[in-house]
């Protein structure tokens, strides 16, 4: 049985797969902070309208494909890799994310791969 924070993990990709962003949002607390690579988001709706935006920007076509999540009581580990298109680019990211959790929810989150092949893309 996978650990809980891992299912908490694997819930918020499945529904920014699906287009459900407020399925995406539940997975946070209200408070929750997203670490990007030059600025913090704080709040649920916040993470989720950044989402939103990023899947507007790229036609839809954003993809994240899970390869792995590693979880423990207070933190889990995404591996995964951005997919998107956008005015003829293709985006294909290597990405790690770190998580910290509470009360079965997303707390933290901090973006560890090249901020420029992002920046360059999304910029």
């Amino acid at each position: 049985m996978p650990h809980p924070n891992e299912q908490v993990i694997r819930r918020a990709y499945a529904a920014i797969n699906r287009g459900d962003l407020a399925a995406f949002s539940a997975q946070f607390t209200e408070d929750a902070i997203w670490h990007g690579s030059e600025a913090q988001i704080i709040g649920a709706e916040a993470i989720a309208d950044l989402v939103a935006k990023l899947r507007e920007a790229s036609g839809g076509t954003l993809r994240i494909e899970l390869h792995d999540v590693l979880a423990n009581d207070d933190h889990a580990v995404a591996l995964q890799m951005t997919r998107a298109e956008r005015n003829g680019r293709s985006l294909v990211d290597r990405v790690v994310y770190v998580f910290h959790l509470r009360d079965d929810k997303i707390a933290e989150a901090w973006f560890n791969g090249d901020p420029r092949v992002q920046d360059d893309f999304w910029g």
